[in-house]
Order: C-alpha cells, then structure tokens, then sequence
C-alpha cells in the first residue's frame, strides 16, 4: 500500500492538498477492501412499503445513526446502522453507503447505539428468546431489557391500514444469575430471586424510596447493582 509522509519542513499552505490526498489513499483503500470486509457480510436488507404508519426502529429513529458493533470477533468503530425492532436485525450501511446490509445476528456480540449498549443472548440461555436485549446492567449479574415492534393492520375508511406499534406496553426485563436468565417484573420478584439477601435487600428499596411501578427501569437496575455489592 502507497503511504503519504509529511516532513517537519512543509509549510502550512501545504496542508490542505496534503489532507485531500490522504483523503483520496483513505477512499481508495475503503473501496478496495470495503467488499472483503467482515463486517459485510449479511443479507440485503429491504425497505418498508411507505404505507405503513410508525416505525419499526429503535426510538423510532429512521435515520442511520453512527455506532459501534463487535461482529465475526471484530471491534468496528463509527459505523451507520439502524437497529430494526420488528425484525429484530442490526442494519449497516455497506462501504459506498448505498446498500443497506442485515449482519448475522449470531456473529454480533454486541453493539452500541443512540447511546444504549445491547447484547446477543443466544438460545442455551434457558428461559428466555434467542435475540438482542438491550443491557441496564452489566455486573456480576446482568439486568437486560428486551423491546420489540408488531405490525397490525386493521380495516379503515381508506381501506386496509398498516402501523408499527410496541409489541407490550411495558418491556420484558430479565435478570442473569449464574448462567440462567430469569424474568423480573416486580419488587417481590427480585426479592425471590435473590432471596439469600432479601432482607438487605428490602431495607435497600426502602432506604432509597424504589418505586417499581412508576420507574421499575431504576429499581431494578439500583437493586441488582446493590445486591452485587454485598455479595462475593
């Protein structure tokens, strides 16, 4: 591969056609190599029909937004995606930024989005869907939210209509101990779970003021994070 060297010498005036070249080797090389990549490699990707109401993505974003994936066992950095609720796929956009690229859901470990870390769980975690959860907590033991999207459609004035809406009202929230992933949606579900310091646990909820219903995100994140702390 050519490479561009600057000297200490080169004057100021100098800069701008140094940058565009290296600019130029940066393309070149991208478009090169961008077709080999590990990242690319997954299925093509189609649109949704322009009729359907809502948003099958991530916060309801249809924009690509950059963020960063570990796929294939590789660590990418500043890449444009979308993650699709309905369909439960993480989309990148290929290296000429044209052509939207599904990834193998079981090559992505991870990724990180709109500033939201999500993991793949696989289906030899007992007890809970093969599929990407979105990580509140990633201790000892892990506190991971699962979203989805549903496509309804119903009959209306102008003939059949078709929309994206949330697939519960509220998200399913698990809670790994060990190596088993359990389902938790209330104070005296975690408090079984963790039942050998329930009692500690109890007083914790109550020194802090944790409200299940109305933020159970912050309660279950504050107590599986304390539970952790007094546990070796």
């Amino acid at each position: 591969m050519a490479m561009l060297c600057k000297t200490a010498s080169a004057q100021s005036a100098d800069s701008s056609s140094y940058d565009a070249a290296v600019g130029n080797v940066t393309n070149r090389f991208y478009q090169g190599v961008g077709e080999q990549s590990r990242l690319y490699n997954g299925l093509v990707y189609d649109s949704y029909d322009s009729s359907i109401k809502g948003s099958p993505y991530l916060d309801d974003v249809d924009a690509w937004r950059p963020g960063s994936v570990e796929y294939d066992g590789q660590n990418f950095e500043n890449v444009s995606m979308i993650y699709d609720l309905y369909t439960d796929q993480l989309v990148v956009l290929l290296y000429n930024h044209a052509s939207p690229i599904a990834l193998i859901a079981d090559k992505v470990s991870g990724f990180d989005l709109h500033e939201r870390h999500f993991v793949r769980v696989a289906n030899n975690n007992g007890g809970i869907k093969a599929g990407f959860y979105e990580q509140l907590y990633g201790g000892k033991s892990q506190l991971i939210k699962r979203s989805e999207k549903l496509l309804k459609s119903t009959s209306g004035p102008n003939g059949r209509e078709r929309f994206f809406v949330p697939f519960k009202e509220v998200p399913d929230y698990y809670i790994k101990k060990g190596l088993v992933y359990y389902k938790v949606s209330s104070q005296s579900s975690v408090l079984d779970l963790f039942a050998d310091k329930k009692k500690e646990l109890k007083q914790y909820i109550k020194d802090k003021h944790l409200q299940f219903d109305d933020l159970r995100e912050l309660a279950l994140t504050s107590v599986t994070a304390y539970y952790d702390s007094i546990t070796k």
